[in-house]
């Protein structure tokens, strides 16, 4: 069976030579349109921001977002290569109707993608894009015409303004006198894309003296773009090349972030969300109070031993930023993020931004007064593994059934896929991607045989091989 990309609350990514997915991607973009005019009330000029990451072909899918905005009429503001944060700050800081970013995210190069952003600055949620999807198999002929790709040459951009109001904002909701005093040395890999240049002048705000690989904002992924730790080679030799007390490596859009210690060893991305969590409830303000924090099912324990070690109280959600941040705003919570190194800081914005997490992981450690590595070697200790397969022909209903059926003793939570959680801390959780055609099965325990062992008797029960 052909698996193609589908619509979901992490918007729309396809391979960019395929045409027939870039058709649809254009689609959903018209659609997006038509949504935010429904919602609109009858205002007479609705305005779009547009941004991108720094992908080869991201200026001829600007054309053709642009020509799908234009057909509707929808004033355009182009801020090019810029982080999808800093798109989705601007779209409610400067009243805009709606946002779109050009993105693949953490995808290889020949990716591709769109993602749509609401005016209150945040993607769309489930009820939102299930109403895309309706309007677009409503969509006529005529507003199905396909677009055609000219050799147009992009637009120059200087976005230097509203990369400023993103810094500005982070600047007011951190301690920036503190972090300044300790004139930290960085090691930056923004991966060639959105957040070259903006992070940069963040740290050298932040008093920081930046050594920084990988600047130039010109596509050429210098490495695999998902910032995992197989993947961070080149950042960890930086660190240890040039003495810096971190680093830091963010993925193409810049909403996620990974830290490498002072010894050049790559953090565990799932320690990020937690080290941010712990800069904020660490604060005076903060301590010995009930505060809520929201993670989605399939971030680390440590998240939650760190929240309950300061009286707070620790929600999971859905996978997926939408999920989040829509239980983030029903208990007012704090703080939230997910543990593929996002970090949710409402005081800047509901949305995953690698540039808030450097901001508040330099809180941390210049209120600890400690080595990366010394803070995280406080952390609780928990191992975990990752595995997928191809969704093709699974039959999940009855995968979930006999999981159930063989784990007696677990708590059941099926929110999102299912998640069983065991009476030792240990847990496993199997769902579908969001964004390929795959299952995913995660799963931690505080030691390394009790989690493989976990594994092979829940791969045994469930057939998946």
């Amino acid at each position: 069976m052909e698996q193609r990309p589908k619509l979901s609350v992490t918007g729309y990514r396809w391979t960019f030579e395929e045409k027939q997915d870039g058709q649809v991607a254009f689609e959903y973009v018209r659609s997006f349109a038509k949504m935010i005019k429904e919602k609109s009330g009858g205002k007479q000029e609705i305005k779009f921001i547009v941004g991108r990451d720094a992908r080869k072909s991201g200026s001829k899918i600007f054309q053709a977002v642009k020509e799908e905005l234009n057909r509707e009429n929808i004033k355009i503001t182009y801020v090019g290569i810029i982080p999808i944060p800093s798109v989705m700050l601007l779209t409610r800081k400067l009243n805009f109707d709606g946002g779109i970013m050009i993105t693949a995210s953490h995808n290889p190069p020949e990716y591709n993608g769109v993602k749509f952003i609401l005016p209150t600055g945040k993607l769309t949620n489930e009820e939102e894009t299930t109403r895309l999807i309706e309007i677009r198999k409503n969509l006529n002929d005529e507003e199905k015409k396909p677009i055609e790709f000219t050799d147009e040459e992009e637009e120059k951009v200087d976005n230097s303004e509203f990369r400023k109001i993103h810094i500005e904002e982070i600047l007011k909701n951190i301690d920036v006198e503190l972090i300044r005093s300790k004139k930290f040395k960085v090691a930056l890999d923004p991966i060639n894309s959105g957040g070259s240049i903006i992070t940069q002048e963040l740290l050298r705000e932040l008093n920081c003296q930046v050594y920084v690989i990988n600047e130039k904002p010109d596509g050429n992924f210098a490495h695999i773009p998902e910032p995992l730790p197989k993947n961070l080679g080149q950042i960890a030799q930086a660190v240890k090349e040039s003495g810096s007390n971190i680093g830091f490596a963010q993925d193409p859009d810049a909403d996620r972030l990974v830290i490498v210690n002072e010894k050049g060893e790559v953090v565990w991305e799932e320690l990020t969300i937690t080290l941010a969590v712990k800069s904020i409830l660490s604060r005076k303000e903060f301590i010995n109070q009930s505060n809520n924090v929201v993670t989605n099912l399939s971030t680390t324990q440590t998240l939650r031993d760190v929240v309950e070690s300061y009286g707070g109280k620790l929600y999971r959600t859905k996978v997926g930023e939408a999920n989040v941040i829509q239980k983030m705003e029903e208990v007012n919570a704090i703080i939230g993020g997910e543990g593929s190194g996002g970090v949710m800081y409402p005081k800047v914005g509901y949305f995953r931004d690698s540039l808030s997490g450097i901001g508040l992981i330099l809180e941390l450690l210049a209120r600890e007064n400690e080595k990366i590595s010394e803070v995280i070697n406080s952390l609780p200790k928990y191992f975990m593994l990752k595995d997928k397969w191809s969704a093709v022909g699974e039959n999940l209903s009855e995968i979930y059934s006999k999981l159930k059926s063989h784990f007696k003793e677990a708590t059941i939570d099926e929110q999102d896929g299912l998640r069983l959680d065991f009476p030792n801390n240990s847990w496993i959780h199997l769902r579908p991607s969001n964004t390929e055609p795959i299952i995913r099965l995660f799963g931690e325990a505080k030691d390394e045989n009790s989690i493989e062992a976990l594994f092979n008797e829940a791969k045994l029960t469930s057939g998946l091989k």
